[in-house]
């Protein structure tokens, strides 16, 4: 009975030790979802709004913010632990002007436990690429 025991306590170690890293993953791939639905929803606002509408990255933050204009404030997610934005990237704010077009075009590029994704915003009509 107690070999039994053993045998089904170290199987069920082992499935929860393979499962971290599989738990890891989603929660990464959530927050990239997250993120491009909430890019796509801010210039969206911008156009119906008629104003600017800015995802603000913050260095001391992990996460993002949400900003309608220059003085109100949206709402802020926040990210992952296993996420950072790298320093290579040559974008840390997403800027809607109130026709919905982009303000400045660029790459922002995230660390993951995975390696690395990138965020494309477009010169234009800001159509953005997340990489898979």
């Amino acid at each position: 009975m107690l070999l039994v025991l053993m045998a089904v306590g170290i199987s069920a170690s082992l499935v929860v030790a393979s499962a971290a890293p599989l738990e890891k993953k989603r929660e990464e791939d959530r927050f990239f979802a997250l993120l491009e639905q909430d890019i796509h929803y801010a210039q969206s606002q911008s156009y119906s709004l008629g104003t600017s509408v800015i995802l603000v990255f913050r260095d001391h933050k992990p996460g993002y913010e949400v900003m309608y204009g220059v003085t109100r404030a949206g709402y802020v997610r926040s990210m992952p632990e296993s996420i950072t934005l790298n320093a290579s990237s040559n974008l840390s704010r997403i800027d809607f002007l109130s026709n919905g077009s982009i303000h400045q075009p660029g790459t922002l590029r995230f660390s993951t436990s995975s390696g690395e994704r990138t965020v494309t915003v477009h010169l234009g009509k800001g159509r953005v690429v997340v990489s898979k």
